[in-house]
């Protein structure tokens, strides 16, 4: 079974898998969008386009973010352009309709131009990672599993206790009268009517 694999894989592919394959590869993908969306320098040859991005798709695989800088910095600039561009085009709009689209899309253009300079920053100047190592101090606890000698339960009963700590309150028991101010006398006695007059 392993001999019939390793064969058919050393077999040459056809004609029909090959152009599957290359459809389906990321750069010549984005070779055949860019020969349709840019026409900047006219008609762009395919093979030589998925060849060019092959080249900066390999650099910034090695690590080298000049072109991502590059790119990012070229594309604020051109969302200032175009905030600017829109701010002016809607000072001139017809009506207050138009205009408040106008000023919608220009905020618009300049939040993402924020954006754009923010994501330069970050390539720029990468965050720092802290590394936090988590110490288990569970390592030196002691399991232990077997039966060990009943201890018997503590009553716990609800006490209410005197002053004296450990006393018991026994609710039987009568109290003396406390001395402490016993000279009270008794309320005046009041005439409501006699008040609400005056």
């Amino acid at each position: 079974m392993t001999d019939d694999y390793s064969e058919a894989s050393e077999q040459p592919h056809s004609r029909g898998v090959l152009i599957a394959k290359a459809a389906t590869r990321p750069n010549l993908l984005a070779a055949h969008t860019l020969s349709h969306f840019n026409q900047v320098l006219g008609k762009i040859g395919l093979m030589e386009m998925a060849g060019e991005l092959n080249t900066q798709i390999n650099q910034l695989q090695k690590g080298d973010r000049g072109r991502a800088e590059e790119t990012l910095a070229a594309q604020a600039i051109v969302l200032d352009t175009l905030f600017n561009a829109l701010a002016v085009k809607s000072l001139h709009a017809s009506g207050l309709d138009v205009q408040a689209t106008l000023l919608k899309l220009a905020l618009q253009s300049q939040r993402q131009c924020c954006l754009t300079f923010e994501a330069l920053s970050a390539i720029k100047n990468p965050p720092a990672v802290t590394v936090v190592r988590q110490t288990n101090i569970g390592q030196a606890v002691q399991v232990n599993n077997g039966k060990t000698d009943e201890v018997p339960p503590t009553d716990l009963e609800n006490e209410l206790l005197e002053i004296t700590h450990g006393e018991r309150l026994d609710r039987r028991a009568k109290s003396a009268p406390i001395p402490v101010n016993q000279d009270v006398e008794a309320m005046e006695k009041l005439d409501w009517a006699q008040k609400q007059s005056r």
